[in-house]
């Protein structure tokens, strides 16, 4: 892949907030989930887990748990990720700051999402409040809730169609 390539992914990836009724083969879920795998994490710990979310019934349960995603019943896919709190790194030292595994768990989410446009797929990341999702979904106490993330084939017309973002010279300083 060129660089303009993944610039031209970048700016096609949008958060989709309306899907069409189209299901997602499981197939595709399965790539979209080895390419967040491929992630980088700390340490290698591989912190992540994704938990899949195909029932509408337990996503309309999920519902109650999300802060902002008041939506996420119209997405054919609902991926909940966590961070495992007990991974440990393959090398076997002590992490010095814990709270890069959620930062590793982070970059997973941005692959899902990279990953799900590059399959012609909407997607949005949703925050969700832990304790009733780690109840609904028997999710393991070790494992901290990271965010949700909905899947589907986006809806006629895109929710947002153009990133609107400051200048890049208003967010970046250069120290010499």
């Amino acid at each position: 892949m060129q660089f303009t390539e993944f610039q031209d992914l970048c700016r096609k990836r949008l958060s989709v907030h309306n899907f069409d009724n189209t299901s997602i083969d499981p197939k595709s879920i399965d790539q979209i989930l080895a390419c967040a795998h491929l992630s980088p994490s700390v340490g290698n710990t591989q912190p992540w887990r994704f938990h899949v979310v195909v029932k509408p019934e337990t996503r309309t349960k999920i519902l109650d748990a999300c802060c902002y995603g008041n939506f996420i019943l119209g997405s054919a896919t609902f991926i909940v990720v966590t961070c495992d709190k007990s991974s440990q790194p393959q090398d076997g030292k002590i992490l010095w700051n814990p709270r890069e595994m959620e930062f590793s768990c982070a970059a997973a989410l941005d692959h899902i999402l990279l990953a799900a446009t590059a399959m012609g797929l909407g997607s949005c990341c949703v925050s969700l409040h832990h304790g009733p999702v780690h109840e609904l979904l028997s999710i393991p106490e070790a494992e901290q809730v990271i965010a949700g993330v909905m899947i589907g084939m986006p809806a006629s017309p895109v929710a947002s169609p153009s990133h609107e973002r400051s200048p890049l010279g208003s967010v970046v300083k250069v120290h010499e």
